[in-house]
């Protein structure tokens, strides 16, 4: 029996890094890819035949794939090697990533898309990291492949503990309703502030994770306005819970 060898995404990672690349397929005689010759010639910008030789090819390996460049689908891996989409930090302006909880925060920065197409009109930062950021995004202007552009991460400071936190973020787009994060990594360091109104949020999210034999007798839905009426003083959790109490 002939052995098939079976791509790697290590292979197809050096053949797009150049321009004219043999590599390795499979001797099969059935083969409509190398027509047994076991091996493959591909001009570098051939990105229909390269679709092809993925989907044939690496379709088998994609759990390795998914675990190691943490992508979903083949196009993604395709969109990742092919360098569809891409960018290039050029300049991070300085910026005042300082404040309260539920304040504003603006990044402001310049970028080129240096990739081969033109980005979709749903373009974002997304940040990734840390837990308490993650999620929260910030609209772009899409621009077309070679362009470049002053723009800003703008983002409302979560209700979080006062502390320092070094966000991370990456850029996004749709595609076929599957999300492409692309290019480098923007790390920038936001300093959060003491602020009355989180301490007396997280004091309230506290006393909502106790037992329920404790909490059963409190409705919730007033700490809103108990909130609001003692927004200019801390409450321990003991005189939140004698509010909450006194409501019913």
């Amino acid at each position: 029996m002939i052995n098939k060898i079976i791509m790697s995404f290590k292979y197809y990672e050096a053949f797009v890094s150049s321009k004219n690349k043999s590599i390795p397929c499979c001797n099969s005689l059935n083969c409509n890819l190398c027509l047994g010759k076991y091996y493959i010639q591909v001009q570098n910008e051939d990105i229909n035949l390269m679709d092809i030789l993925i989907q044939d090819k690496l379709q088998s390996r994609m759990k390795e794939i998914q675990t190691k460049l943490k992508i979903n689908t083949i196009d993604q891996f395709l969109d990742y090697h092919q360098r569809k989409y891409n960018y290039q930090l050029i300049y991070l302006f300085e910026n005042h990533t300082k404040g309260k909880p539920e304040q504003q925060i603006n990044i402001n920065l310049k970028y080129k898309n240096n990739g081969t197409i033109d980005w979709s009109n749903e373009t974002y930062f997304k940040c990734i990291h840390p837990e308490e950021f993650k999620g929260i995004i910030s609209q772009v202007t899409p621009l077309q492949s070679g362009a470049e552009e002053t723009t800003e991460i703008s983002f409302k400071i979560p209700l979080i503990k006062q502390g320092e936190y070094l966000t991370k973020w990456r850029l996004c787009c749709k595609r076929n309703q599957e999300e492409i994060q692309f290019g480098p990594t923007i790390e920038i360091p936001c300093t959060i502030e003491e602020s009355i109104e989180t301490f007396n949020y997280l004091v309230l999210q506290q006393l909502k994770n106790m037992e329920q034999s404790v909490i059963e007798s409190l409705d919730f839905s007033k700490a809103p306005k108990i909130l609001e009426d003692n927004k200019d003083q801390k409450l321990d959790i003991n005189y939140l819970f004698l509010l909450l109490l006194k409501q019913n």
